[in-house]
């Protein structure tokens, strides 16, 4: 578990612009710093789970995206299995910004998820973290 948790965290610190925060920005410098630094984020995670396992970690990730829908940062969750290979699934998600991906990395649903993710997987998950460039105004 520790090493997905471990990639998970390490993967949305990269994806951190800086790390001000400031949510009233008073100068235009510091507004477009705030929104640069705080954009929406993306995240994509394909796993590939041991096909003996698929229905439990089918089972397993009900409760994830259940909790993680409910967080306070979070946009959208959800989760897709690929037609032609039952065993290769897609979480696509979205966030409000970093902080809202960093809170969700430390609640305790990810973290007994990624026990069962490590369980279930056959081999390590491929994560990319995106940031929106769609709420950028072009000058």
């Amino acid at each position: 578990m520790k090493k997905i948790i471990m990639f998970f965290c390490a993967a949305a610190l990269m994806t951190a612009c800086c790390n001000q925060g400031n949510k009233t920005c008073g100068s235009q410098e510091k507004k477009e710093c705030c929104k640069s630094a705080d954009p929406k984020k993306i995240i994509s995670a394909r796993v590939f789970i041991q096909p003996e396992k698929v229905a439990e970690f089918i089972e397993a990730t009900q409760s994830l995206i259940e909790q993680s829908r409910a967080e306070e940062g979070n946009i959208s969750y959800s989760l897709f299995q690929d037609p032609a290979d039952p065993a290769k699934f897609l979480f696509f998600e979205e966030w409000k910004n970093q902080a809202a991906v960093e809170a969700h990395f430390a609640t305790e649903h990810f973290k007994q998820f990624g026990e069962t993710l490590n369980a279930c997987a056959s081999t390590p998950a491929d994560i990319t973290i995106y940031d929106s460039v769609a709420e950028k105004k072009a000058e």
